[in-house]
């Protein structure tokens, strides 16, 4: 991975570039916000002269496509609102991609174990669409660290995703 692109320069997109920055392979990042100011303050406290702030507005699928030129991964550290335009631009761009929260939608076609719409574009080109990396893995890896490390020995670990049924009832479904 020599080429990032960072999208949002926020409480994930500032430390997520400032790690890239201290990473041996890491040539360049990109860091966009559509806080212009925001992006040059945190790449300017970074101080790394891998990274580059630029303007960016996430909503606007033309303008992601064209940031995402010639990166290796696009990092999707903004509000949830905008994965499907960031995560369609990446397929567009044939990059890979990564977000650390998904919405609703996609986790229920992922429990049903159906394909996200955009799932085969990817597997069709080679890359990855690496999405809800905040939670799982990520949270649980941690929380999950953090309770293995009060014991002695831990023999196994079984992870479960699971979510309220949105009907009435009181069942939880689990994936």
């Amino acid at each position: 991975m020599k080429k990032v692109l960072v999208i949002g320069a926020g409480a994930q997109g500032g430390p997520c570039a400032s790690i890239l920055a201290g990473e041996e392979g890491v040539e360049k990042i990109h860091l966009g916000d559509i806080d212009l100011d925001l992006a040059q303050k945190v790449a300017a406290k970074i101080g790394s002269r891998k990274v580059e702030a630029f303007n960016l507005d996430a909503s606007s699928k033309a303008e992601v496509i064209a940031a995402a030129e010639g990166v290796d991964v696009l990092i999707n550290l903004t509000h949830l609102k905008f994965n499907d335009v960031i995560m369609s631009a990446a397929l567009a761009a044939k990059t890979h991609y990564v977000d650390t929260a998904s919405d609703t939608p996609f986790l229920e076609d992922w429990i049903s174990g159906e394909e996200h719409k955009l799932q085969r574009g990817f597997k069709d080109i080679g890359k990855t669409a690496l999405v809800g990396s905040g939670f799982a893995p990520g949270i649980a890896n941690v929380l999950t660290r953090h309770a293995c490390d009060q014991l002695q020995r831990a023999e196994k670990i079984i992870i479960r995703v699971g979510r309220k049924s949105p009907s009435a009832s009181d069942e939880v479904v689990s994936a």
